[in-house]
């Protein structure tokens, strides 16, 4: 596929440049154009967030996770690092402002964007950073918390205080404060469950940047070339169309498919070995492309058992994604889906959400091969995005085929965000 050049329409922007970070060229979808309102995108995703507080009652919402501190705010800053170390958080007071707390009171990284009232300097405590002094800037930063809580509510005592990520050094110095700390991550996924109309473009924007990146991936096989230089290409695609990171590195080739989960190595791929990769991709504002496909190098056509097991892998997918509809249980998903026979390896989910993250609530599936009980209760929802997947591999071994396909979920049933799986190299067409 070329290269397809395509800027993002900003619905009700007279600038045509647009004005928020992280934005890059990108390319078009099947549709062309995609046209995404940042500005009410982060004002959406805020007010699920209020929303959320408000359903639990919790007095404020502190969020170290950088995928819940970028939901939430907007802002993005050395994401990959703040995985790792707890240097930049957010605060969101009920009723009240979000307050972030940046790397050094930095405001440039969040410059311009809609849902922040106030940008601070972080205290971090980490040990890289705080060393012996660690217990000291963590009773900083609760201290810095519990008055701004306290300053907000006027003398009200009230103390409950929603976190999602915070090592124990910073929840012992939250209740030294009089604090006290809930989990706040069921609270963030429920927030994230159902998108809006420009979060769904941002997706569709990821999934074209990895369909190009996939494109590339296929024209790069060429017997000889190893399976690190192939996942490359990838994430080269990714970065150049303003992409960001790859969450995993799901690719290999021939008997190493099998069974799934092993890593892209310096492996030398041979001709007429079948190669298979799961892309879990972050691409442009930070979403999710978690797209699965399958190659054969230097043929055009698979042999009969890379074509079975491909044939199985997208019966399946077929199948389960049949059964998505609103208001669906996830129970009678799980008991309604199609299981490969036994003599093959089953995969641990039928279906799983995506936006922020290439895994979000619902996971649909229980233990491995759909057992019960199912990891959620609930129904699907209008909005929802889902991922479904399918791996087929006998577990006595050979190769083994993993797809998968997104979708966003509508009153009239599923509707596709990537394009079909029906490859001509191993089905028909």
């Amino acid at each position: 596929m070329a290269d397809l050049q395509m800027r993002v329409a900003l619905a009700g922007a007279a600038n045509p440049e647009p004005s928020f970070p992280g934005h890059a060229e990108t390319v078009a979808d099947r549709s062309g154009v995609i046209a995404i309102d940042f500005d009410r995108m982060c004002r959406h995703r805020l007010a699920r967030v209020r929303d959320a507080m408000e359903a639990r009652d919790c007095d404020a919402l502190l969020l170290f996770d950088p995928v819940n501190i970028r939901y939430a705010s907007g802002a993005r800053n050395m994401q990959i690092w703040a995985m790792r170390n707890a240097a930049r958080y957010c605060l969101i007071l009920r009723g009240g402002p979000l307050i972030l707390f940046e790397i050094g009171g930095r405001p440039e990284p969040a410059a311009g964007l809609v849902a922040i009232d106030e940008i601070r300097r972080s205290r971090p405590w980490f040990y890289y950073y705080a060393g012996a002094h660690a217990q000291d800037h963590a009773r900083d930063f609760a201290r810095e918390i519990a008055g701004i809580m306290a300053d907000w509510q006027g003398g009200a005592d009230r103390r409950l205080l929603a976190v999602d990520r915070c090592d124990a050094l910073g929840i012992a110095a939250l209740q030294e404060c009089g604090l006290e700390p809930i989990d706040a991550q069921a609270l963030m996924e429920q927030a994230r469950r159902i998108k809006s109309g420009d979060e769904i473009g941002a997706i569709r924007q990821s999934i074209a940047v990895c369909e190009l990146g996939i494109d590339r991936m296929r024209s790069a096989l060429q017997p000889g070339i190893s399976e690190n230089a192939l996942w490359s290409i990838l994430h080269q695609t990714n970065i150049e169309k303003g992409g960001e990171y790859i969450d995993t590195r799901l690719l290999s080739s021939g008997t190493r498919t099998n069974p799934w989960y092993q890593e892209a190595s310096a492996k030398l791929i041979a001709a007429g070995e079948l190669v298979t990769f799961d892309c879990d991709l972050i691409g442009p504002l930070g979403y999710g492309a978690d797209l699965s496909g399958a190659f054969v190098c230097g043929r055009d056509r698979a042999s009969p058992a890379q074509r079975e097991l491909y044939r199985r892998a997208y019966d399946q997918i077929e199948h389960n994604s049949g059964l998505l509809a609103v208001g669906t249980p996830l129970r009678e998903i799980v008991a309604g889906a199609k299981r490969l026979p036994e003599q093959y390896h089953q995969f641990h989910r039928i279906a799983h959400g995506n936006g922020m993250a290439t895994g979000e609530f619902p996971a649909v599936g229980g233990r491995p091969g759909f057992a019960e009980p199912p990891i959620h209760d609930g129904v699907l929802e209008e909005g929802m995005v889902l991922c479904v997947g399918s791996y087929a591999g006998l577990r006595s071994g050979g190769e083994g085929v993993k797809l998968e396909r997104q979708f966003v979920l509508r009153a009239s049933g599923p509707v596709a965000l990537s394009r079909s799986l029906k490859d001509p190299a191993f089905i028909a067409i």
